[in-house]
């Protein structure tokens, strides 16, 4: 059967406004998807989640910016400290056990394989483990502002009662850790999985969209390098399935060469680092190579 012109001409016509129609779905959709991550963003950077008491209840209290923050203190009174800032969506006080091992309050790590002796424990340290604002039953709601106003008022309150205070930040801890560390004077600064920014970070998964522009919280550590003077050590999660090598390397690259130590952890990933014995090591080597 042949078609008429008229018929032809009908036939595009319908193609075309089927190609338009698609087109504007794929725009909407699209625009629509760039609306809800700019308003839910902090919904899909932030994962508060709520104190858990087996593991000890709450025994500090500081009051910083207007806002009680409580968490806990272990092995306290000792002349050293090591102020701990924890990842995302972690419940900071899981690594009581870890930090109970390594200050040398218990001879084997609760929850994990028997590990290897220690070439020393960090008897001499007291760790703060206390939740930014909205975790663990802490008051108000986690910013990026928020968290270094809060991190470095809770330095300056922490840093009269010790010789020196050490910094340690995982994940999203580390840009915390960072901050802090530009700003006051840091004994040792151990930084865990981290990344150059949370921008750059938020770029790799979300490539398709204008990420620069919508982002509110961007972590910029890779910015505050030059100010950090501290001996660093950066800790690599082998198989690290949230934080790509890639970013990771690019906060390692502007640091001198002498002032960074890395270490990577064989057949680890992201969120189960410390049941490998040799981050224990590592943490503590933190202390004892440039001591």
């Amino acid at each position: 059967m042949i078609k008429t012109r008229r018929q032809e001409a009908i036939g595009w016509h319908q193609t075309e406004a089927t190609v338009k129609s698609l087109l504007w779905l794929v725009i909407i959709v699209y625009l629509v998807s760039a609306v809800m991550l700019s308003v839910f963003q902090r919904k899909m950077l932030y994962f508060p989640q709520p104190a858990m008491s087996m593991l000890g209840e709450k025994n500090s209290r500081f009051t910083v910016n207007g806002v009680t923050l409580s968490g806990w203190v272990i092995n306290p009174g000792q002349p050293e400290a090591l102020i701990y800032y924890g990842g995302n969506a972690e419940s900071i006080e899981l690594t009581i056990p870890f930090f109970r091992f390594l200050t040398g309050l218990t001879r084997q790590m609760e929850w994990a394989l028997p590990f290897p002796p220690l070439p020393e424990r960090l008897t001499h340290v007291s760790v703060y483990l206390i939740p930014y604002r909205g975790y663990g039953d802490n008051p108000g709601h986690p910013t990026e502002q928020h968290l270094y106003r809060d991190a470095v008022a809770l330095f300056d309150q922490i840093a009269p009662r010790h010789q020196s205070v050490s910094l340690m930040g995982r994940s999203l801890g580390s840009g915390v850790a960072t901050y802090v560390a530009a700003a006051r004077p840091v004994e040792h600064l151990v930084l865990v999985t981290p990344f150059d920014s949370i921008e750059r970070v938020a770029r790799d998964f979300y490539w398709m969209f204008p990420v620069s522009l919508l982002l509110k919280d961007k972590f910029a550590s890779v910015a505050r390098v030059e100010a950090i003077t501290a001996p660093t050590t950066v800790i690599i999660a082998e198989h690290d399935q949230i934080i790509s090598r890639v970013r990771t390397d690019a906060l390692i690259t502007h640091f001198p060469l002498r002032q960074v130590a890395v270490f990577v952890i064989a057949g680890a990933e992201h969120n189960n680092l410390q049941l490998f014995p040799d981050y224990a090591t590592a943490v503590i080597g933190a202390f004892l190579s440039r001591t």
